[in-house]
């Protein structure tokens, strides 16, 4: 099928056929080897439609896994603000995201497929290595190995309280855990 040029008439399935497309070859080829021009190419759509829909290939993949958070505009939103403060922020929109009833069930019923799903696994860890680590190492001005620590700090923690349910990690409030967490993630922080 060949490329058009510009918008599809009314009743158009551009969104869904560009989702499905991304959906195909992430799960193929993983986030960093797919590019929007092979999602557009397989969806038999102008690879205009992209940025128009989705915004960038981070938007799309987004979309694509049904993520009901994009996990870049946390950072985004978390990064502003003293650097003394940046780990209690980090972690009050880690934990704010999973405990709330907006997106706190999808984001849980996710990860448990993520964690049992190889193929979901390959192409999640892919992208929070490729897309989600430079991503904090650049607005939080922090080197790769604390952006390392800090996201394995936040995954046990977030794991731990809403995956396994852990008493020790269920019992407190979210409260109670940023004020825990926060100086701790302030530490890891301040050693860069």
């Amino acid at each position: 099928m060949a490329n058009r040029s510009g918008r599809r008439e009314a009743g158009s399935t551009a969104r869904e056929d560009i989702l499905q497309a991304a959906r195909d070859l992430f799960a193929k080829n993983g986030f960093g080897n797919t590019s929007l021009r092979a999602v557009a190419t397989r969806a038999g759509v102008d690879v205009a439609l992209i940025p128009y829909y989705f915004g960038n290939k981070r938007g799309l993949f987004v979309a694509a896994l049904e993520l009901p958070v994009d996990p870049g505009a946390m950072i985004a939103a978390a990064v502003p603000g003293p650097r003394t403060g940046l780990g209690v922020r980090l972690v009050t929109a880690f934990l704010t995201t999973w405990s709330s009833p907006d997106t706190g069930p999808a984001i849980q019923a996710f990860m448990r497929t993520a964690i049992t799903d190889a193929d979901i696994a390959r192409v999640v860890g892919e992208f929070a290595s490729t897309a989600m680590l430079p991503q904090l190492c650049s607005q939080a001005e922090v080197s790769e190995d604390t952006a390392r620590a800090l996201a394995a700090q936040l995954f046990g923690l977030a794991t731990l309280r809403y995956l396994i349910g852990a008493p020790a990690f269920r019992a407190p409030t979210v409260d109670e855990l940023v004020a825990t967490f926060g100086p701790r993630l302030q530490a890891v922080i301040d050693l860069d």
